[in-house]
């Protein structure tokens, strides 16, 4: 599929495009390959750090509407829990994330993504609260023990290949009492997405130029802001009506990225927890599409 697409671009005159982006995504390949070996990392999970550092080099604003985005993934917590803490944000992305514990009053942070770029971006977006830390780091080998209050890893852990030892690794950061909050992507709720949508990521996009994912986003945002226009009983497909074009953009594009995206039930969702010293504190079924895990570190 991945070839006829291909030739399809070649035909109507994009082969020098073409030869861009894979003489680029190739090089890309190699590279995270090599890092990730020396990391104990494997390519995929790399590769797909260097994938989002290019979405987040494109789309590095945060918006207001960010905020109760974050409010919603961390309830039944609250930005109110963040006052005279310290924070780890796995996976920081744009810090987009960050900035509102900052702001609620926390005291510290550390904040760290797998893409240089990334880091860049968030570096300049939190560059107002120089009690934070933006690093480089891998989510496998964070070097803090017993450390934080709060950690989260939003929408990271559905991307890697070794999530539970990701959890376990977290798990380390925190100070026994403190809490671990992790998002992810629901099974239950997106049957639907799953069964027409996913395969095409799955055996297409993710194989392909992140340029051509780039025009593909573009499309699919037209068709999505038309769809919009009908009534809707959903409360996402409301709140989605609020985002502009761009930032509806930026989230149909990280859909069509990854090589790797878990979609979990709740048993599976609770199982990344089995073994661990915690808690199970909330299990909350976001939106009714992705799932809110909040586990409290035994003493």
């Amino acid at each position: 599929m991945n070839y006829l697409i291909m030739k399809w671009l070649q035909k109507f005159g994009f082969k020098s495009l073409i030869d861009l982006g894979c003489r680029s995504n190739s090089a890309g390949a190699r590279l995270f390959e090599q890092r990730g070996k020396s990391r104990g990392f494997k390519p995929n999970d790399s590769y797909i750090s260097k994938k989002f550092g290019y979405e987040w080099s494109i789309y590095p604003e945060i918006i207001p509407s960010h905020r109760d985005q974050f409010s919603g993934w961390i309830s039944p917590f609250t930005l109110e829990a963040f006052k005279g803490k310290r924070f780890l944000d796995a996976g920081c992305g744009i810090g987009r994330n960050s900035l509102w514990p900052l702001e609620a009053g926390a005291t510290s942070a550390y904040v760290f993504d797998f893409d240089q770029k990334t880091v860049q971006v968030a570096k300049n977006n939190l560059k107002n609260f120089p009690h934070c830390q933006v690093g480089f780091d891998s989510i496998y080998d964070v070097r803090f023990v017993n450390e934080f209050d709060i950690a989260f890893c939003i929408g990271v852990i559905h991307h890697l290949e070794r999530p539970k030892e990701a959890v376990k690794k977290l798990l380390e950061t925190v100070k026994p009492n403190g809490h671990l909050i992790l998002w992810v992507y629901a099974r239950e709720g997106n049957e639907r997405f799953l069964l027409w949508f996913d395969p095409l990521r799955k055996f297409v996009t993710s194989h392909l130029p992140v340029w051509a994912n780039l025009w593909m986003a573009r499309g699919f945002t037209l068709l999505l802001k038309t769809y919009l226009l009908f009534p809707h009983r959903k409360r996402y497909l409301n709140l989605l009506k609020t985002r502009s074009f761009r930032h509806m953009e930026a989230l149909v594009f990280d859909q069509l990225i990854p090589s790797i995206a878990h979609y979990w039930t709740r048993h599976e969702v609770l199982q990344l927890a089995d073994g661990l010293p915690v808690e199970v504190e909330h299990l909350t079924h976001t939106n009714q599409l992705s799932w809110t895990l909040i586990l409290k570190k035994k003493i």
